[in-house]
């Protein structure tokens, strides 16, 4: 029985039973065993290696890695690299010795227990690692005893700190965020993409508040900033960098973003969309339920000013994990098949079915306002017996998790009729099914159960049709401008003449000032500004407030209207 804490080697670690690990084990007090087992569990976490024996070792053989090759060690929640004379001193067990030695030091100089815990560190924590690495999980001591042995050459599939720089000092860096009374707020984002090859990448998640418009974030790359209060729908800006930038170009259909909170809960959304969205639009802070939206912020352009799109991508929250982390469907005991459009599923040994396209009308008949007909086209193949469909739910889940039932209206754009009640043994019958939707919808999954046990999901993304506004018909008059010390005040009235509405933007109506006649640029968006449709017949004054720095010229644009203004400053 080992009865006294002094250094060992790996090697002579791995030659101990795991009965001796566990003595070892015991001697470190109890309060250091919590903060290493945190330290551990954290790695474990952060590589997504939850509920996998086989993940989980390949963290703790890279962790045994790093320890070999560059003795770092956790020191709370970073990891630290131990000095040369800890190290020495640890090997010849006269840490004591070290300790007095330094008692004479000035206080800025670690204390003694502080030299002696670093001396140690590692010893411990390959003891906490070794267990996990021969036992993988096992209660059999049979199986816990395997053979398996750690290769210094081997590189893991599983890297447990993508971004080391930020990981590392992870704690300070979510302190130094802005303040607030939420008990529950992000604070790592790991992104998996789907080809399996690449390793996950971890952003450390900082608190930021939208002030007066405006979005104060950090600019480290490796440091994410969310919006304080969008607990429903997280939006999570990203620093624009070129690794990033290529990390938003990759993510695509199959990629997988986990949040863990501040609680340890780890929330996983899958991807729903990715488009380009203007700087000024304030749709994407809607909390109209679960998903998850992610921005590139802070690219500028060949001049250096901010560009007037972002690249957003949007997540989906699968309702289901709520009951089942196996992937069961709300309610039912059964594992969900998942396709996308062109491939086949089985609903059981019944049918197959094909998901041939889907096409989005906005132009129908009765077609409500702010919707559009959202039309799946299928194959629907009988086995050998009659098929019977009467009790099949088809339902579409929006990247939000919000739920869809057919609607007969949306079947008027259909190429097919509605699934039949019956379809006859061995027979393929196409066949289409409809839906109304918000003209916004990005995209989901269409879920089509039997009512039994069986059940099958399609996921599909839509693309944002571009929707070019016209202007004819619109009267829009600059009533007056005023200026007073770093402020220019516009008044404008906008009459409306066609028989639809127009709806205007902040980048609808912007600004430019110059020093020459009729400047061309930068233009500055109407921030401050609610989004708001005109109805045909119908007018609007608008006051809007600029800032000025004492720019001779000034072009005020108003859709398709260009006003040239000369400012004269009063003395």
């Amino acid at each position: 029985m080992i009865e006294q804490l002094r250094f060992h080697t790996v090697d002579e670690l791995q030659a101990l039973s795991l009965e001796a690990l566990q003595a070892l084990w015991e001697l470190v007090p109890t309060d250091r065993q919590k903060a290493y087992r945190a330290a551990y569990d954290r790695e474990v976490r952060n590589a997504g290696a939850i509920g996998s024996d086989t993940l989980e070792q390949q963290v703790a053989a890279e962790l045994l890695k790093r320890y070999a090759d560059s003795a770092l060690v956790p020191v709370g929640s970073r990891w630290a690299r131990t000095p040369l004379r800890v190290q020495e001193a640890a090997r010849e067990n006269d840490l004591p010795e070290l300790a007095d030695d330094t008692q004479a030091a000035a206080s800025s100089k670690p204390s003694p227990k502080v030299l002696l815990v670093m001396g140690l560190l590692a010893l411990v924590f390959v003891a906490v690692l070794l267990p996990r690495l021969f036992g993988g999980g096992s209660s059999k001591e049979s199986e816990m005893e395997a053979t398996a042995e750690v290769s210094p050459t081997s590189t893991p599939e599983v890297s447990p700190t993508p971004t080391p720089l930020a990981l590392e000092a992870q704690d300070d860096v979510i302190t130094g965020g802005d303040r607030e009374r939420a008990v529950a707020y992000p604070v790592n984002l790991q992104v998996v993409l789907p080809d399996g090859s690449t390793a996950p990448r971890v952003w450390v998640v900082q608190r930021r508040t939208v002030r007066a418009a405006e979005w104060n974030y950090d600019p480290n790359p490796d440091i994410a900033s969310f919006v304080s209060g969008m607990s429903v729908r997280p939006v999570i800006g990203i620093p624009y960098s070129e690794e990033n930038a290529a990390w938003f170009a990759s993510m695509g259909e199959g990629a997988v973003f986990n949040l863990t909170m501040n609680t340890g809960a780890i929330l996983r959304y899958e991807f729903a969309a990715k488009t380009e969205v203007r700087r000024s639009d304030t749709s994407i802070f809607r909390q109209v339920g679960p998903g998850l939206v992610l921005l590139l912020i802070g690219e500028t352009d060949e001049d250096g000013l901010p560009t007037a799109t972002r690249t957003l991508v949007t997540a989906t929250y699968p309702p289901e994990q709520e009951l089942s982390r196996g992937g069961e469907l709300v309610g039912l005991s059964f594992s969900v098949q998942e396709g996308s459009i062109g491939e086949a599923l089985s609903l059981g040994d019944e049918a197959t079915l094909t998901l041939r396209d889907v096409q989005a009308v906005v132009e129908m008949p009765e077609l409500p306002a702010g919707q559009q007909a959202l039309v799946f086209n299928l194959d629907v193949s009988a086995g050998v017996d009659d098929l019977d469909t009467s009790l099949w739910r088809v339902e579409v889940y929006d990247a939000g998790g919000q739920v869809y039932l057919p609607n007969t209206l949306a079947l008027d754009a259909a190429d097919y009729g509605a699934i039949p009640m019956n379809i006859p043994s061995l027979s393929l019958i196409p066949a289409s099914v409809g839906y109304l939707v918000p003209v916004d919808f990005s995209g989901g999954r269409l879920v089509i159960s039997d009512g039994g046990e069986q059940a099958i999901s399609f996921r599909f993304t839509l693309t944002a049709p571009e929707i070019e506004v016209q202007y004819d018909g619109i009267d829009a008059r600059l009533v007056s401008v005023t200026t007073i010390e770093g402020q220019i005040t516009t008044r404008l009235r906008i009459y409306n003449g066609q028989t639809t509405p127009v709806t205007f933007t902040p980048d609808d109506i912007w600004l430019a000032l110059g020093y020459a006649a009729d400047p061309p640029g930068p233009r500055n968006p109407a921030e401050g500004m609610q989004p708001f449709e005109l109805l045909p017949e119908q007018a609007v004054n608008l006051t809007l407030v600029w800032y000025w720095a004492d720019e001779p010229y000034a072009a005020l644009q108003v859709g398709s209207y260009r006003f040239a203004i000369q400012l004269i400053r009063e003395r």
